[in-house]
């Protein structure tokens, strides 16, 4: 459906940052506060959802190129550090 309405200006910029950071279209953002504000109890749920999508979002851009396994403290910190993934 579509619709007219006026936002504050503070909250539309936030919004559009959100919405941006999260590679998503305003319309998404908008809607999800929706949800949440309108479903008693069940908002945390679609929060919770949300949030971890954008972890595995950033967690597939750093990427380990190899699983690691079981490793001690000092292969930990002896580690190669892989850039640019």
């Amino acid at each position: 459906m579509r619709t007219t309405m006026e936002i504050p200006d503070a909250i539309f910029k936030k919004a559009k940052l959100r919405a941006v950071q999260e590679g998503v279209a305003l319309k998404e953002v908008v809607t999800r506060a929706l949800v949440r504000e309108l479903t008693p109890g069940g908002g945390n749920a679609a929060l919770r959802k949300a949030r971890a999508g954008r972890l595995f979002k950033e967690l597939d851009k750093a990427g380990n190129s190899r699983p690691v396994g079981r490793l001690n403290r000092k292969e930990i910190y002896d580690r190669p550090v892989l850039r640019g993934h």
